[in-house]
């Protein structure tokens, strides 16, 4: 009787040890895991930007209006093969991920000039001159940064394929230089993949007068305050605010409730926490 009253004693405490094994297992594998900045950095998409040489009238567009992009423009294009393209080859310039500002959208005649832009050039060469990654871009995302940690990142994951919502507010930095503010309205901020997907116009902006790159860490300088950003107020020179944008190097994979893959990498902007979902082979990104 011993010896059967202490093999059970033994299996159930097996069964307990094991049960709790299961749990720890389902719970780490529901939190988010931190991945190598190298492997991040290889596996990225790395944007491409174009210079515009003369006023150009896209092929294809969703413009209220034919109208030219401005000589001098910097814009995130990808090269592909379109039927739109006037070129033989077809080949073209597509507009990528990295969005143009609400102001020069609504100067280029797009209504509403919040949505998307989406451009198409026939790439001749002598018109457009590829440049390299403007200061102040970040390095693979579509600029976007939302705010909020870890914490956030679950959140905006796991609630974004059952109910879109956003309790966040989020920072765009465009193709053409501009900080942009978003807070909160009717619309969530992005959809399941993180694509933007906020339709509404800017809560406030700014144009980027002056960027620098030291190591990590990115400064931003601008004319005007924005709201909810803390910027340093400079009291000598050309510049009357400075941005620092952190860059902390320590990005995650986060597996949501619905066994959707999101990889995300943290900033310290202002000295608040905000991430941004660069893109990828599957979305990933540093």
């Amino acid at each position: 009787m011993r010896r059967l009253s202490s093999f059970i004693g033994l299996f159930v405490m097996g069964l307990s040890i094991m049960t709790v094994t299961t749990l720890n297992k389902s719970a780490s594998a529901n939190s988010p895991q931190r991945v190598s900045s190298s492997y991040m950095e290889k596996v990225s998409k790395k944007m491409q930007y174009y210079r515009l040489n003369k006023n150009i009238r896209p092929a294809s567009s969703n413009l209220s209006k034919k109208t030219a992009v401005p000589k001098g423009t910097i814009l995130n294009l990808d090269y592909t093969i379109d039927s739109g393209s006037h070129q033989k080859e077809g080949k073209a310039l597509i507009s990528d991920l990295v969005e143009m500002s609400y102001v020069f959208k609504k100067k280029l005649g797009f209504k509403p000039a919040y949505r998307s832009a989406y451009l198409l050039f026939s790439y001749y060469p002598h018109l457009f001159t590829r440049v390299k990654r403007p200061a102040y871009v970040l390095p693979y995302s579509d600029n976007v940064l939302y705010f909020g940690g870890l914490s956030a990142l679950k959140r905006e994951a796991d609630s974004s394929f059952v109910h879109p919502k956003s309790t966040s507010k989020a920072l765009r930095i465009t193709s053409d230089g501009y900080l942009e503010l978003y807070v909160r309205g009717r619309k969530p901020l992005s959809d399941p993949l993180f694509n933007w997907q906020y339709a509404q116009k800017p809560t406030a902006y700014v144009k980027i007068a002056h960027a620098i790159n030291k190591g990590s860490k990115k400064y931003l300088y601008y004319q005007k305050k924005l709201p909810e950003v803390r910027a340093t107020r400079l009291y000598h020179g050309k510049y009357r605010y400075r941005l620092r944008i952190n860059n902390l190097h320590t990005p995650y994979r986060y597996t949501s409730n619905q066994g959707a893959n999101t990889y995300a990498s943290f900033y310290s902007v202002g000295g608040s926490r905000y991430f941004t979902v660069p893109w990828g082979d599957g979305g990933d990104g540093d």
